[in-house]
């Protein structure tokens, strides 16, 4: 698997697609100690199979473009917020990752830039918009969202959250960023805007944003931040239906800056 400088992929899987006891026999032996007692500490199965898939999805897909290296070789750091990135002693070809799960989805992001975020959320949950976005969101992404038709408001809240979560991800530092200091709207169908407050210190040019349409009730952002100003100008993506293979899906994007 090659990737170049302008390229980003997009790696789905679907926790329904795989059972707990295959990963099991999988994926056990390659987690770190402190993984596998996060593994223990688990009540529910579906939580150690997101864990288990998540690891798979990372150490799996890494090892397609980097074929000296097995799955269970890789090592991996952490900055202060708990954002993970390759040992930089492995990372010769230069990639950096993020991922992303909720609900039955997993989506894993891979690319040259090193600031890159990726956010899905399963979007029908009930959630009490107005409340939350009163409490979160910027004044204007508060007016633009409750403008809107009760019916379509918790349809825009996901798109909102994905996006801001997609872009302290990439920044890598978490909810220490305030989420009111930067905030999004669609000025047109298709168009994403970004704008930041003063106190952000952030160039909006500098980054590009997408949303995309996946099967199901989800939401999927992406967020990367080019310092040298270069432009990501191709987005693929990819499935694992199983522990053994992957094959190429469409990339449908909603909208993007």
């Amino acid at each position: 698997m090659q990737i170049i400088d302008s390229e980003v992929h997009l790696w789905h899987c679907k926790q329904a697609d795989f059972s707990l006891q295959e990963l099991k026999r999988q994926c056990l032996p390659w987690l770190t100690d402190a993984e596998r007692l996060r593994f223990q500490r688990f009540y529910f199965d579906r939580h150690r199979k997101q864990l288990l898939l998540g690891r798979f999805l990372i150490r799996s897909v890494l090892s397609q473009y980097f074929e000296e290296f097995a799955p269970p070789r890789w090592r991996f750091v952490q900055n202060d917020h708990g954002k993970p990135a390759l040992d930089p002693a492995q990372n010769s070809r230069g990639l950096y990752f993020n991922l992303s799960h909720s609900g039955d989805r997993l989506v894993l992001a891979i690319s040259k830039l090193e600031t890159i975020g990726v956010d899905i959320e399963s979007s029908d949950k009930p959630r009490r918009v107005a409340r939350i976005a009163r409490r979160f969101f910027s004044r204007q992404e508060v007016a633009d969202l409750l403008v809107l038709s009760q019916s379509r408001r918790l349809h825009r809240f996901y798109q909102l959250w994905t996006l801001k979560e997609a872009y302290i991800k990439a920044c890598g530092l978490g909810l220490a960023i305030p989420l009111r200091q930067f905030s999004y709207a669609f000025p047109t169908a298709g168009q994403i805007e970004i704008t930041f407050d003063k106190s952000r210190q952030d160039d909006a040019t500098r980054w590009q944003v997408w949303q995309f349409d996946v099967p199901g009730n989800y939401q999927l952002s992406l967020a990367v931040k080019s310092d040298s100003g270069d432009q990501v100008g191709s987005i693929s993506s990819w499935n694992l239906p199983d522990l053994k293979q992957f094959h190429s899906l469409d990339t449908c994007i909603s909208r993007s800056n």
